[in-house]
């Protein structure tokens, strides 16, 4: 077995070198090499569901606003903005010296294109999509309409008058929405909600994403991309604050295992090491090499009681007694601890703001019934008709990446001790989501990361936000939807915590386990790197001479 797992360590290692042949050329000073722990999956803002897409679209893409590093929403291409009374029309003012990389300028125009685009495809893959679609007017029947028609639906001839979307002259967006969106420009920094060029971003295809050369109107141009190894941008001249970029060159390199992550850091072959493990992290602890980046982010189990889900999932109690059996201490002590993970007993992270304060510590001192007691655990299975003799079977599904199959034998050995048999699913990183979102799993790991509210983690589990859906509970929708429409700030997290305790507490459709840092190792003497909104930029990543 030691044999086994040497040469699969020197497999990945050969494969790290190869990758980092391809893509960490350039002069060094000027060039930052950056390995990252899965391959892409897409290039395309509409279709992003991934954090490490999001690496290279926070760089060769500018919005109308972008979060800060200190989770502040500032504007970009929007220069003003004007909401009205009603808080459903939003009227924003683009910059008017703004263009793209082949310097034409970036107008109104190609943001309504984006959103046309978007709604017409993809939502059916990224969650960000599925906010347009229920936040903008008319946007629900028109993404309904582009479904149906499938390929044939062309967003450039379509009506979408009835559409809460216009570009009233080259640089004045209009937004009208269907109900009131206090965090609009906090979930416009997401990527569907990026630009895209007509004449380049054509319909119904993402492949002209990962091809150099196509016009970008961020701080970098796309120069190379292989989605199993890499991808390579250059600093665009064009890019409207290109004086506060330092950086000319950045390589984002495929390293899928972690070992070979830190091995390449320590050999000096990469300056950063995105996904290093936390046993590898914790050695640089107290260092200047580490790096934990922000963001708030869960990691939680999330079950199928829909209509493609086993039957078992569709019993609470057997769902309550799965989430008995789980050890959190236990698990994030094996996993490296406290200072890289966090127990989570309530769905919704830290980092959050809630009615006076951090939202995840207003509701963990309410308290929760969910307390590991294997015997109760125990006790519930027999109730539901699960013994020695008739054991409870499940299948848990997660990607074969990160910590995702430590957690997996951490999880399968808790729910044996309670007489569960337990079966692996796992699949490649690329395809993971895409399986779930389909309804293709029984139990599986997730996880979610975002910065703007607290609904947002709870939205993804009203029926409207899933494809195929895995939570499908009239009361759980009304209930967000309701929330949604309150005005009064503690009147609104007041229902927001309600639809969280009804979500994890009552009925157990999803189990927290715990938030996360992101542990980072950085090289010394290079400074200027930060987290915007939960993703790293190394725009102005500067180098000590």
């Amino acid at each position: 077995m030691k044999m086994k797992k040497i040469v699969a360590f020197l497999v990945c290692l050969i494969l790290a070198m190869s990758a980092l042949g391809a893509f960490a050329e350039g002069d060094s000073a000027t060039a930052l090499n950056v390995a990252i722990g899965s391959q892409f999956t897409t290039l395309d803002p509409a279709m992003n569901t991934e954090t490490v897409n999001a690496y290279v679209l926070q760089h060769i893409y500018a919005g109308m606003f972008v979060k800060d590093s200190d989770n502040n929403v500032v504007n970009l291409l929007c220069d003003t903005y004007e909401v009205s009374e009603d808080g459903l029309t939003y009227t924003f003012h683009m910059v008017e010296d703004a263009v793209w990389s082949d310097g034409v300028p970036v107008t109104a125009h190609d943001f309504e294109y984006a959103y046309l685009r978007a709604l017409s495809y993809g939502p059916d893959n990224a969650y960000g999509v599925n906010n347009m679609v229920t936040y903008i007017a008319g946007a629900a029947e028109y993404n309904q309409r582009a479904m149906e028609a499938g390929e044939s639906f062309d967003c450039t001839v379509e009506d979408h008058s009835d559409v809460g979307v216009a570009a009233l002259d080259d640089y004045t967006l209009q937004l009208t929405l269907s109900t009131p969106c206090a965090y609009l420009t906090g979930l416009m920094c997401s990527n569907c909600w990026l630009p895209v060029r007509e004449d380049f971003a054509v319909q119904h295809d993402s492949m002209w994403a990962y091809e150099s050369g196509y016009p970008t109107c961020g701080a970098y141009t796309l120069v190379e991309c292989n989605e199993n190894e890499g991808a390579t941008l250059q600093k665009s001249e064009t890019y409207v604050n290109a004086d506060s970029v330092t950086l000319d060159t950045i390589n984002f390199i495929v390293m899928t295992d972690p070992a070979s992550q830190t091995y390449a850091f320590q050999t000096g072959e990469v300056d950063v090491a995105m996904s290093p493990g936390t046993e590898s992290a914790s050695m640089y602890s107290g260092t200047e090499n580490l790096w934990i980046m922000p963001q708030s982010s869960n990691y939680f189990l999330a079950i199928n009681s829909g209509e493609t889900g086993p039957e078992w999932a569709k019993d609470a109690n057997v769902r309550r007694a799965l989430a008995l059996a789980i050890d959190k201490d236990a698990l994030v002590e094996v996993l490296g601890g406290t200072d890289f993970y966090r127990v989570l007993n309530g769905y919704v992270p830290r980092g959050l703001s809630g009615i006076s304060g951090d939202f995840r510590e207003e509701g963990d001192a309410d308290g929760y019934t969910l307390t590991y007691d294997p015997e109760q655990a125990m006790q519930l299975l027999a109730e539901a008709g699960y013994d020695e003799s008739n054991p409870l079977q499940i299948t848990y599904k997660y990607s074969n990446n990160g910590i995702h199959a430590d957690v997996a034998t951490m999880l399968q050995s808790m729910w044996q001790a309670i007489g569960v048999d337990v079966t692996f699913d796992a699949v490649e990183a690329g395809v993971f989501y895409d399986q779930c979102d389909q309804g293709q799993f029984e139990i599986c790991r997730y996880g979610y990361v975002t910065s703007n509210d607290a609904m947002e983690f709870l939205d993804i589990w009203t029926s409207s936000h899933q494809v195929t859906a895995a939570v499908d509970d009239p009361t759980y929708d009304e209930m967000v939807a309701e929330a949604k429409m309150i005005v009064d700030r503690t009147e609104y997290y007041t229902a927001v915590h309600a639809v969280e305790d009804y979500l994890c507490d009552e009925n157990v459709y999803v189990i927290p386990l715990f938030d996360y840092t992101s542990p980072v190792l950085v090289q010394s003497g290079i400074s200027g790197y930060r987290s915007l909104g939960g993703t790293p930029d190394f725009s102005q990543v500067v180098f000590a001479e």
